[in-house]
Order: C-alpha cells, then sequence, then structure tokens
C-alpha cells in the first residue's frame, strides 16, 4: 500500500503538469497588446478622438474577455476614450473682463458680456431672461468681432515707434 501513494501523486503531479499550459488560456494581454499599439499609432498621428478610425481601437479594447487579467487596463483606456469622445462642456456665458483707465476695448466688452450674464441668472421672468439672453448673444458677437480684430502693438504688420 505504501507503494500506491507515490505513484498516485506521481500521476497526480504529472496530470497537473499537462494540465498547467491548457490553463493559460487567456488571450486578453495578447489583444490588450494589440489595442495598444492601434492607440499609440493614432495619438502619434494626432488624431482626434472623433474620429471614425479610433472605432476599431474600441472595438479592439472591448474585444478584451471580461474575465481576462488584462481587462481593468483595457476599461481603463475605454473610459478615457469615451470622456474624450463625449460631448464637451458648454461654453460659459462670460469670462471676466475689465473696465476702467487702460482697459482695452476688448476687456471692456467682456465686462459688459460677462454683467449681462450676471442679470441673465437673475433674470426672474421669461420675457425679461429672453431680453437679456438676445442682449447676450449680441454681446458675443461683438467680443468675437473686437477679439478678431484686435491685435497686440507691432502685429499689424505697422511699427509702434
Amino acid at each position: 500500500m505504501m507503494i500506491s501513494r507515490p505513484r498516485l501523486s506521481t500521476a497526480l503531479l504529472l496530470m497537473g503538469l499537462l494540465a498547467l499550459p491548457g490553463c493559460d488560456s487567456d488571450k486578453g494581454p495578447e489583444q490588450l497588446q494589440k489595442a495598444e499599439a492601434k492607440y499609440q499609432e493614432l495619438t502619434t498621428r494626432g488624431l482626434s478622438a472623433r474620429d471614425a478610425r479610433w472605432d476599431e481601437v474600441v472595438a479592439e479594447f472591448e474585444a478584451v474577455p471580461q474575465e481576462s487579467k488584462a481587462r481593468a487596463e483595457a476599461d481603463k483606456r475605454l473610459k478615457a476614450l469615451r470622456a474624450a469622445r463625449g460631448e464637451l462642456p458648454p461654453q460659459p456665458l462670460a469670462t471676466p473682463g475689465s473696465t476702467g483707465p487702460g482697459a482695452s476695448g476688448v476687456d471692456a466688452k467682456r465686462a459688459a458680456c460677462e454683467a449681462l450674464a450676471k442679470k441673465l441668472g437673475e433674470s426672474r421672468t421669461d420675457a425679461s431672461r429672453e431680453l437679456v439672453r438676445r442682449a447676450l448673444a449680441q454681446c458675443h458677437a461683438d467680443l468675437t468681432q473686437l477679439e478678431a480684430n484686435s491685435h497686440p502693438p507691432g502685429e499689424d504688420g505697422q511699427d509702434s515707434h
């Protein structure tokens, strides 16, 4: 009987060793590596995350099996890609401007737009809100025009002397 135990343990050890290569069937790391290569290629090319070529990269990351040890890294990349492809946050209603001596026309217009944005927030009725919204839209249009036409001294091609 003592002889059968070493044979049994040897047989179990052999079966375990034979089964070991079959246990490592995780294809996730290979898929992750393939997706990472495409990710790096598109990043190096400077393509916007909204470019259609990123769809293939997203599909590659999604193809990493859920049970894979590489899935956590794939999920991180997917989360970052989805955030980059999502909607941009809305522009603020106004940016701070300044008034007074030395303020440029652009700064003064920014201050006027800022004041209108505050007034819009304080409006109580739909009618007054609509009036202020229109005035703010016009202010933004005027500000855009001013910014497009204003240049620092010397930038317009003329000497500042």
